[in-house]
């Protein structure tokens, strides 16, 4: 299974990862090795501090081995198509995160390889630091349902994934952006599509008055 988008897991699944990623968090390292003898791919065309030394610790103290490879050390998309690049890695690992500039890569990744492939950032959505981000929210409300999240800031990746997180998991979130600046349009039918409500407005206040989160 591919995670290109948060919107690729349905409610039961988010509670699923939600509610391992408690268990392995409360048993601090004392969870076994589920990824012994396993590689993990780690493309990064965009450096970053927190997603790289999160994903490459969470690999190693599960028992996998991490291969961080920058887009200086891969020809990918230059001298080799990026079909050619997810083929090649699918016969060494056993799995690829992607953190890269256009979210057509991680797409093209995940069509040409026959391991999962995990979208660790793209220009279009960021799932993984919104799964962080429902953990965070579910240890301080023990449950989603039914809470006001309020976005104050542009509609870039993470507010894509966290507005369609919100409607995946019955939330209600108020997103306040500059004109101009907005969530794309697409973003909101999807949601609408999967039963949330999302507004959009431009008063911080708006978004802030009421928000749980």
């Amino acid at each position: 299974m591919n995670l290109i988008s948060i919107k690729d897991l349905d409610r039961e699944d988010i509670l699923r990862l939600i509610q391992s990623a408690e268990a392995f968090r409360v048993r601090r390292g004392r969870h076994g090795q589920p990824l012994e003898g396993k590689s993990l791919a780690m493309i990064f065309e965009k450096p970053s501090t927190r997603t790289r030394v999160s994903l490459e610790v969470a690999a190693w103290e599960l028992g996998g081995h991490p291969l961080y490879l920058s887009a200086n050390e891969l020809q990918l998309g230059r001298g080799e198509t990026i079909a050619d690049t997810a083929r090649v890695l699918s016969r060494y690992v056993h799995g690829i995160t992607a953190r890269v500039h256009s979210h057509s890569t991680v797409e093209q990744l995940a069509e040409h390889a026959s391991v999962p492939v995990i979208n660790a950032l793209s220009d279009w959505e960021h799932p993984l630091q919104i799964l962080a981000d429902l953990q965070t929210i579910r240890q301080n409300f023990q449950a989603l349902d039914g809470l006001q999240i309020g976005w104050i800031g542009d509609g870039n990746n993470v507010c894509n994934s966290l507005i369609l997180a919100s409607a995946i998991m019955g939330m209600d979130i108020i997103v306040a952006s500059p004109p101009g600046y907005g969530p794309k349009a697409e973003i909101l039918e999807e949601a609408r599509a999967l039963g949330g409500s999302p507004r959009v407005v431009e008063e911080p206040e708006e978004a802030a008055g009421g928000a749980d989160v």
